[in-house]
């Protein structure tokens, strides 16, 4: 059996079922903002890192262009193509040049399918590259009038470098190609992975997943495309993803968030219990907290095989995001009880549970996670003159 290559991420690698086997198609398929293609090329660094050999076909700028982008990344190829483990083959000049350019690793008609195919072929031949990196095919969909004969093309080429051995990086704008158009256009890799809005999904993988597969939240940093779970796990790395745009909107990643503060939220945490009363202002506040935390527990399940590991890491996003500290006490298949000092928002001689949200939250997470009903409920409350707040969950018994 072949081994598996690393995507570079580590959760994506897992849901993948530990990398992508050698030998078998990825197609990364995205949209203008070109995050596929900045994965790609996360992916192929990280192949040549592993010693393999890549022949990269560039047919959406000039080679010098892509490397000056990718070096706003961190992604440097220099070394590689010095030391021989890397050739970019130029398929971008000729696409738009009036006079035909020739030169070492122009490719002299890229529109011509049949010459350009069979040059990347004899390339991958002579120069024993394991890996071809495609960046990327729409750019020749858009220009050819004939698009059903492009695809056909295309579907006997992938699956041609298969049977030689070799395996297949390419990216595709969705945006771009027709719907009937992309699904043919898949067919020969096993791997699809889409990488939009903010988000990594993996649509089709070979083997089956070590966990379920979902979306992974991402942020682009001059790191590349980093898993946004594992880019919070410091002050400064929270700091680091915030940005203010000209328009007045702060941003977390992908995500647009407003600094709040304390008073504000008491004030609405007050409001619920002064018109709702006692009890249906903490039934308010516990929907509140389930409603805000919808999809959380199946994003966990993604993330992580245990459910302790999973409350640890809300733990800890609680402490970094300035909520305070939660700590488990006991967690058993049909009870957990959870700890929390310095719970947002801080509130002194209440008469009332001032996070019974979290109680909703943190239920709703479960249930999500486990697949059966919990039920949750803050019992002790620091807001009330307790010395730390307690929340106890237990499972509804059918």
């Amino acid at each position: 059996m072949r081994g598996l290559l690393s995507t570079g991420m580590e959760r994506l690698d897992d849901v993948l079922g530990g990398g992508i086997r050698e030998g078998l198609n990825v197609a990364l398929i995205g949209s203008f903002d070109d995050d596929n293609l900045l994965l790609m090329h996360q992916m192929a660094c990280n192949i040549l890192r592993s010693g393999h050999h890549v022949l990269l076909a560039e047919f959406r700028q000039a080679p010098n262009v892509l490397k000056e982008w990718l070096s706003h990344y961190g992604i440097r190829y220099e070394d590689y193509i010095e030391n021989g483990r890397l050739k970019i083959l130029d398929g971008f000049t000729n696409l738009y040049s009036s006079q035909p350019v020739r030169g070492e690793g122009i490719i002299p008609n890229p529109r011509d399918l049949g010459i350009t195919v069979g040059i990347i072929r004899d390339e991958l031949a002579s120069g024993n590259y394991e890996v071809l990196v495609i960046d990327d095919l729409t750019i020749l969909y858009a220009l050819q009038s004939d698009k059903d004969a492009y695809t056909r093309v295309i579907i006997r080429f992938v699956n041609s470098i298969k049977e030689l051995g070799g395996q297949v990086f390419a990216g595709i704008n969705s945006e771009v190609t027709e719907k009937e158009d992309l699904a043919k256009l898949l067919l020969p890799f096993e791997y699809v992975i889409e990488v939009a809005n903010g988000q990594i999904k993996p649509l089709r993988s070979y083997y089956s997943p070590r966990i379920p597969a979902g979306r992974i939240p991402y942020r682009k940093t001059e790191k590349g495309l980093e898993d946004l779970r594992e880019s919070y796990y410091s002050l400064q790395d929270l700091k680091n993803s915030l940005h203010l745009d000209e328009e007045g909107n702060l941003w977390r990643g992908s995500e647009r968030v407003q600094i709040i503060g304390e008073e504000s939220e008491a004030s609405l945490v007050e409001f619920a219990y002064h018109y709702l009363g006692p009890e249906g202002g903490k039934k308010f506040l516990y929907l509140w907290g389930r409603y805000e935390f919808r999809g959380m527990g199946r994003a966990y399940k993604n993330m992580y095989d245990s459910l302790k590991t999973a409350l640890e890491d809300l733990a800890s996003s609680t402490e970094i995001s300035g909520g305070g500290r939660l700590e488990i006490v006991k967690l058993e298949d049909d009870l957990i009880v959870l700890r929390g000092r310095n719970l947002f928002p801080r509130m002194r001689e209440f008469k009332h549970p001032a996070h019974i949200n979290y109680a909703g939250e943190i239920a709703q997470l479960l249930e999500e996670y486990t697949g059966e009903k919990w039920e949750g409920d803050e019992t002790r409350c620091q807001a009330m003159g307790h010395s730390y707040c307690e929340f106890v969950f237990r499972k509804k018994v059918s």
